[in-house]
């Protein structure tokens, strides 16, 4: 028994009690100062998403700290601590060169978090990456963004600082939706503007956006423009306002069945490609049978 508690004792510095309690003592006032932290920190910041970067990095700070004073008081740890300072030139090289991107990827963490282009729960467009989606997490290194197709997409904090974002979700009042219908030239252009203009306007999803003088003026809800004059048709836009854009492609989707069932019941055609076959071969046959 006395020869085990020796070979123990022998592995600490100041031994086994004296150590011991360095420690303990040590990781105390660790504690106490990452609550003292932790009241400084949450009281001058208030958003979650910006607590993140300082409470990591506090936490590797003291993590750190903790385990340095441990190994300080371990005998055979400490040949390795003496090696490491030695080498320390060469190391921080070496680790400068490794961690330069994940040192980039976090300060970027970190603009992103205190500026907030986007925040969790944003829909965002991504354009430079055709990336469209909803963001679910924010992490020093990356961002994570759920697709419509239900993937999720991370990208690192140093190309999302960089590119060009839109964020669907910072509308302050209303998203505005183009729905776009191609009319043939036979059809009654004005009756069909009626329709769209009619149906919009009962959709529980499109909201009201003029202004009271607008509305004196009895200017119409949703607003259609002729666009363009194609090859088989004329081309509309319809612009109407949703509270944000889930409401917005509910909206249209809905108005794109109906509208067209309101066409096909007033005669409106929308035009399509039609291709017509010519067979010189079954012409020259009939010529000859006559």
């Amino acid at each position: 028994m006395d020869k085990t508690y020796e070979r123990i004792n022998s592995l600490f510095e100041h031994g086994l009690i004296d150590s011991g309690i360095s420690i303990l003592i040590s990781v105390v006032i660790v504690l106490v100062i990452n609550k003292i932290i932790n009241k400084i920190i949450k009281k001058k910041i208030n958003d979650p998403l910006r607590l993140v970067f300082p409470m990591r990095i506090k936490k590797i700070v003291l993590v750190t700290i903790v385990l340095a004073i441990i190994m300080s008081e371990i005998t055979a740890m400490q040949s390795i601590i003496k090696a490491l300072l030695a080498s320390g030139g060469i190391l921080a090289v070496v680790v400068g060169l490794a961690s330069q991107e994940a040192a980039s990827n976090m300060i970027n963490g970190f603009m992103i978090m205190t500026y907030k282009p986007y925040k969790i729960g944003d829909f965002v467009n991504v354009r430079e990456y055709n990336v469209i989606g909803t963001v679910i997490d924010i992490s020093m290194r990356h961002s994570v963004i759920e697709t419509l197709e239900r993937t999720q997409v991370i990208i690192p904090n140093t190309i999302m600082n960089k590119a060009i974002i839109e964020n669907v979700s910072n509308v302050k009042t209303q998203k505005a939706n183009y729905l776009y219908l191609e009319v043939s030239y036979e059809s009654d252009i004005q009756k069909a503007i009626e329709i769209i203009q009619e149906e919009g306007s009962k959709h529980s999803l499109c909201l009201d956006g003029r202004t009271k003088a607008q509305k004196k003026k009895h200017e119409p809800m949703v607003k259609v423009h002729c666009v363009e004059f194609n090859d088989s048709g004329i081309q509309l836009r319809a612009t109407l306002l949703s509270k944000d854009s889930g409401a917005g492609f509910q909206l249209l989707s809905d108005l794109r069945l109906i509208i067209k069932k309101r066409f096909d019941e007033n005669g409106i055609d929308i035009p399509y490609p039609h291709r017509v076959v010519i067979n010189e071969t079954r012409e020259k046959n009939d010529e000859q049978t006559k």
